[in-house]
């Protein structure tokens, strides 16, 4: 019987997975900055986690699993971050975690030269791609998980593991930010004054 329970969990997850796989895979690549191998290993990295925690009994059925899979995501997403910084900065993540003592730096591409922007369909989502791009991970997180994905402002507090505040001044921030750079954009192509 607990075999055929964990291939009951198991179908159920793969459901739920095939539901909300376009979803995780769009916010990745908006995360990511249009990096379509980075965002595709972040949404299987996410989905991975999912199923661990699903495995394990850590999902309530019936309760809204897309804010869940968006929270894990972007979890993921902001460690990762935090783990670029902490690289580009000059430490070994990887000797200070394991209790050693700091290394020679590793060397990667910073979040900005790493190639591989999804082109878009027309001059101004390419500008719109380019202008969220510019925006620091955590307001990028709120306006891909709010203005893109559509998630109510209590769903993405919970997929971001901030209060509903946070959001609220995370995309008031976010949002002037990119009026500000599509503002400049538009002066520049003489589209508005």
């Amino acid at each position: 019987m607990p075999q055929a329970d964990a291939e009951r969990r198991r179908a159920a997850f793969a459901a739920l997975a095939l539901q909300h796989e376009g979803d995780l895979l769009r916010a990745a690549r908006r995360l990511c900055r249009g990096d379509a191998d980075r965002a595709a290993d972040l949404a299987q990295d996410a989905l991975v986690r999912a199923y661990e925690a699903y495995r394990d009994g850590r999902f309530t059925e019936g309760s809204n699993p897309r804010p869940w899979l968006l929270r894990i995501l972007t979890n993921l997403f902001i460690n990762d971050y935090h783990r670029r910084r902490r690289w580009e900065s000059g430490l070994d993540v990887d000797t200070l975690t394991s209790g050693g003592e700091a290394g020679p730096a590793q060397t990667h591409a910073p979040p900005s030269e790493i190639p591989g922007v999804a082109l878009l369909e027309g001059v101004l989502d390419e500008e719109l791609e380019a202008a969220l791009a510019m925006l620091p991970a955590p307001l990028r997180a709120c306006v891909v998980l709010v203005d893109v994905e559509g998630l109510e402002y209590a769903e993405a507090a919970a997929a971001l593991g901030v209060p509903i505040g946070t959001v609220r001044s995370r995309l008031a921030r976010a949002r002037m930010r990119l009026e500000d750079l599509l503002a400049d954009w538009a002066r520049h192509k003489r589209i508005r004054p």
